[in-house]
C-alpha cells in the first residue's frame, strides 16, 4: 500500500520539481542547481531549495561556486554563489518525486565531465592539482563564456576544458604582477609548469 504524502512535501514536490526542469545540471558525478548570491528576491536560494529537499528526504550538499562574467556587465569578475548538488547516487531519492528525470539519467554519456575542474598549481616545491569552484554547467559554455571565465589558455587561445591533448592541461600561471588573478595556460605553452616551478623555487631560495 502506498504511504500516504503529507501536504508539506506536495508543496516541496510542487516547488522542487519545475525548479530541476529550468535550473538542473546533469553531469557525470550527479545534479547542481546553481544560485547567484542575492537572488533571493527573483528566486529560491540554494538554501530554500535545500529545505525543500529535506523533506523530501533526498540527500543533497551546497557548495560554492562560480559562472562567467554576463557579456554587458562593467564587471569582469566571475559571478559566485551556491550550488545545491545531489549526487549521482542519491538521484534515485529525487525520481520519487520526478520520475520523468529517470530517462534523462540513464542517457547520460558514460565520459560526461562532473563538477570539478582540475587544474594544476605550479609552486616553489612541486606542482599541485587543485579544482576550480565552477558551476555544474562549465562543460555546457559557450567559448565566449569560457574565455570570459578565463577558461582559455591565455597564451593561445585552446579551449582548456578539451581533456583530449595531455599536453594541453590547464596550468595556474600568474603574471607576476597580478599574483592573486586567474590566468590559465596550457601544459604546451608553459612547459608543462615546470618554468614556474623553477622560478618560484628560485625566489624561494630552494633548489627546483
Amino acid at each position: 500500500m502506498t504511504a500516504a504524502v503529507s501536504p508539506e512535501a506536495r508543496a516541496a514536490q510542487r516547488r522542487i520539481v519545475p525548479t530541476v526542469r529550468v535550473s538542473g545540471v546533469l553531469n557525470g558525478e550527479g545534479l547542481g542547481l546553481w544560485r547567484e548570491a542575492d537572488c533571493g528576491e527573483f528566486k529560491a536560494t540554494a538554501a530554500e531549495i535545500g529545505r525543500d529537499l529535506d523533506v523530501l528526504e533526498v540527500p543533497y550538499v551546497i557548495v560554492k561556486a562560480a559562472r562567467y562574467p554576463l557579456a554587458n556587465s562593467r564587471s569582469q569578475q566571475m559571478r559566485y554563489g551556491e550550488e545545491v548538488r545531489i549526487a549521482g547516487k542519491d538521484l534515485m531519492h529525487l525520481v520519487r518525486w520526478m520520475p520523468s528525470l529517470k530517462e534523462s539519467i540513464e542517457q547520460i554519456p558514460d565520459d560526461l565531465p562532473g563538477f570539478g575542474f582540475p587544474v594544476f598549481h605550479p609552486r616553489a616545491e612541486g606542482v599541485a592539482v587543485r579544482g576550480l569552484a565552477l558551476a555544474a554547467d562549465w562543460p555546457a559554455w559557450t567559448v565566449k563564456q569560457a574565455r570570459r571565465a578565463r577558461l582559455m589558455c591565455a597564451e593561445c587561445d585552446y579551449d582548456l576544458r578539451q581533456r583530449v591533448d595531455e599536453d594541453r592541461a590547464p596550468f595556474v600561471i600568474p603574471l607576476p604582477e597580478k599574483p592573486n588573478w586567474l590566468r590559465l595556460v596550457c601544459g604546451r605553452c608553459c612547459n608543462n609548469g615546470r618554468d614556474e616551478v623553477e622560478r618560484l623555487a628560485a625566489l624561494a631560495g630552494q633548489p627546483s
